[in-house]
Parts: structure tokens; sequence; C-alpha cells
């Protein structure tokens, strides 16, 4: 039986706008959050020990991270190298670098001879040997044009067309490494992609937008025991039956409001050929909260704002208060009375929302009080447009993310 870690999307280096710098380290205090979950997950597999760790991408923002961000990385992966634990690296989107091929913040422990270390950054299988047995790990890092396809050979297609050539150009490859393999090890996918079953976290693709999704058909294959997913932030097992289970760990940390409902955490695994025990371990991620209200038709907005805020548990959490409020009442309120309510938090922001009384919505729905907030009034938008009703769900999530703090990120996130 062999013990394996399964994590993804650490994205260190995210959310510094949800942090402050703590005088002790002269860290971000979003970082040492970070490093902390990843720390835990290092500490776990130490402690087991693990066979094997895998990581299924993303481990900055993007390729370029700063050197005291990769140093920090660096520092808790280095910990397996000392235990002697194999460690495979994939390389997801946010890994690979605009001006060349391959994972330019990760190849750096190829090129450095890390022992034990492998970067996954084509698709390969790599044969494991551990103290318990061997162990085959077939990678697929994130795909883009220019992995399997020539600029000939797109010039003039659509993002749809285009779409379908590459999964044409993958499938004979990915068959080719799967007709190779050993039936008799147990083996492992590990993949940075899009699935088309996946509900979308923080890593949001709209239909209408870019992103490369693969087909379950694809990945879910008898000859896999276990399908290591990286890429999407929201945990979820996209085959229920686990034969196998096809497994995105998530993130281990909330990088912005988008992901303030999600569990974080990884994916402890026990596998043997043919059997794979799996269970999903939390982690401590900071929480974040939204207080939203409306004081449009408060006769005393300020002790409205206040005792939301003292009703909510905002203790070490991330909090954004969001507001409606009309104009004549903004003499009404007191910021210095609302930050102070707020100080417990580990950070906060204050997003008044002003409403207009002298807005005339088109749709009767749209009344005085909420003419101006703009997911209320996409909403009801969508709630009278028949032909794109279906899409409410995926337009609304976007739209949270568009109004976040952290809406760059996101932005980069939803493809190559």
């Amino acid at each position: 039986m062999l013990k394996v870690l399964h994590l993804s999307d650490i994205h260190l280096g995210s959310g510094f706008s949800h942090g402050h710098i703590n005088p002790a380290t002269g860290l971000n205090t979003r970082l040492e959050d970070f490093i902390h979950s990843l720390r835990l997950c290092i500490d776990r597999a130490i402690a087991e020990p693990a066979d094997v760790v895998l990581f299924g991408g993303d481990a900055f923002p993007d390729a370029t991270p700063p050197p005291y961000v990769q140093e920090a990385f660096a520092a808790e992966f280095r910990r397996l190298a000392d235990a002697n634990i194999p460690t495979v690296l994939l390389v997801g989107n946010h890994d690979q670098h605009s001006q060349g091929s391959g994972g330019a913040s990760l190849c750096i422990y190829r090129t450095l001879a890390v022992p034990g270390f492998i970067v996954g950054d084509r698709l390969a299988t790599h044969l494991i040997p551990t103290a318990n047995g061997d162990l085959q790990i077939v990678t697929l890092p994130w795909l883009t044009r220019s992995t399997l396809l020539t600029r000939p050979e797109t010039e003039g297609l659509s993002l749809e067309a285009i779409n379908l050539l590459l999964l044409k150009k993958l499938q004979p490859i990915l068959e080719a490494e799967v007709r190779s393999l050993d039936p008799q090890l147990p083996t492992i996918l590990l993949a940075h992609l899009m699935a088309d079953r996946a509900t979308f976290g923080a890593e949001k693709t709209l239909s209408v937008g870019k992103g490369f999704t693969i087909p379950m058909a694809l990945i879910n294959r008898s000859e896999f025991d276990y399908v290591a997913l990286g890429h999407v932030h929201k945990h979820q097992n996209l085959n229920p039956h686990n034969n196998p289970p096809v497994v995105y760990p998530g993130s281990i940390e909330r990088v912005d409001f988008g992901e303030e409902k999600e569990d974080k955490g990884y994916v402890w695994l026990e596998i043997t050929k043919g059997k794979v025990d799996w269970q999903f371990c939390a982690l401590p991620a900071r929480p974040f909260k939204t207080i939203k209200v409306d004081v449009t038709e408060a006769e005393d907005p300020q002790t409205e704002l206040l005792t939301a805020i003292n009703q909510t548990n905002i203790d070490a959490a991330v909090v954004r208060l969001i507001y409606q409020i009309r104009s004549e009442q903004l003499e009404q309120i007191d910021n210095r009375r609302l930050q102070e309510a707020l100080k417990p938090s580990h950070s906060y922001t204050i997003r008044p929302e002003l409403v207009s009384q002298l807005a005339r919505p088109r749709l009767p729905e749209l009344g005085v009080g909420s003419a101006l907030d703009p997911l209320v009034a996409l909403r009801t938008y969508l709630e009278n447009k028949k032909d794109i009703k279906g899409l409410m769900p995926d337009l609304m999530e976007a739209a949270e993310h568009l109004l976040s703090a952290n809406e760059e990120h996101w932005l980069e996130a939803v493809g190559d």
C-alpha cells in the first residue's frame, strides 16, 4: 500500500491586498497564511511518511514570482528532498512563461537536479520507485495551442475549432502513453486541466470566453487507479463511482472572495493496483466574510450597519462590508465607528453603493432600492431574458469575481 499526498494550486504570493505587513517578519500576512497552509501539507507528508507527493500545478500567481516568494516555496519543498520523499511538480497555466515553453517557475528544480524531484512539463510516464513498491505517474501539464499545434495549423480558425484540433492531437498521444503502461503497477494520471464536469471555483471559464476543456471520457480510464487534477480551486470528485476517483483537491488557501464558501485542503490517498482509498483533508484557511446590508429604508443606517457587523464572527477574517445607501443618508454614517467595529478582523474593506432615487429602471422589477446595484440589476435582467437565462448561475458567479478586490488575478486565471 502506497501513501500519496495530492495537493494543488498553492498560488504562493496571491491576495496581498487582503493582508498587511507583519512588522516582526517584514512579510505580508497573507503570504504567511499561504506558507502556513503549505507547511501543514508538508508536515503530513513527512510525519506519515508519504511514499510520493504530487503537486498538481500553479505554484505562484505567475511564472516570475519575486525571489522571496520563490524562496518560501523552495524552503517547504526542500523538506521533502531532505526526507527522501519523491515529489512530482506539474506545470500549470500560471507556471508557464508567456515568452517560452515549459514551467519557468518550476524548471529550476530539474536544472538543479534536486534529488527525487520530477518536473512534469510534458506528457510523459514516470516510474517512481519507493520503499513500498513502484508507482507509475503519467504527467499531463496545462496545454496551450503552441504545445501541440503549429501556427499554420491554427491560422484562420475559430477558438472552438482550435480546441477541437487540440483534442484531436492529444487523443492519440495520450492513448500511446496509456498503452505503454505496466498493467501490474498502480498508476496515477497527474493533470492540470479543466474537465468538462468540473464545478468552477476561482478558475472560472465562461462558455463565451477563453478556455480549453477536456472531456471526462479522455481521462476517466480504467488503466488509471487515481486521477489527480489541478487547476480548479474548488475541491470535488468528478467520478463519484470512484472507478477511478477523478479528484480536484482545490487550492490550499482562499485567493479572493470568490472562494469565500469553499473548503480548502489537500487529498491523502492509499493506493495499490486496482484499489485506492482517499480522503479530503481540510486546512484551517483564513476565513473570508462578506457583510452585505441594504440600509436605504433604515431610519438609523449607522445602527443597522453596526448590528450587522456585530452579528457576524469577523475575528481574524478577511472582511468586506458592502452596503446600499441613499445620498441623503450619507451624513448619518460615521466611518470611524465602522472601522472600530471591524478592528477584530484580519483586514477589511468598506464599500458603500450609492442608490439613486432618480434612476428609472427599464424593468419593473428593479425598484428604487436596487436600481444601481450591479448584481441585482444583472440578476433581474437575466431572469427576463429567456434566451440566456440558463447561463445565469455562471454569469452571476463571474460578476461576483469581477467585483471582488482581486479581479486582476481572476482574469488571468481564465486561460492561456
